[in-house]
């Protein structure tokens, strides 16, 4: 049985829409992770669409991922999706 303090891998995709306004806030916020929990980190703009999409795998506790997809949620043009892997 698993605790909300072990840590687990985590897919999360952030889809921001409108990149000239909050690029530059979302980039900083998967930052402000430990390096040790961000195992992988991919990022797609589409200039011609002011879209972006950053994709993350994650190993973390499920507190500090709410946190974090919490603080990216709150940005009016980000949509953030997350899922744990069952490993």
């Amino acid at each position: 049985m698993g605790f909300l303090w072990e840590k687990k891998v985590h897919t999360t995709t952030i889809t921001v829409f409108d990149r000239d306004s909050s690029y530059q806030q979302v980039g900083e916020l998967p930052g402000n992770c430990r390096a040790k929990s961000i195992l992988l980190r991919v990022g797609y703009p589409m200039d011609n669409h002011n879209v972006a999409i950053i994709f993350l795998i994650l190993e973390m506790t499920t507190d500090e991922l709410g946190a974090l997809t919490g603080k990216l949620g709150q940005i009016p043009t980000v949509k953030v999706k997350s899922m744990t892997l069952k490993v």
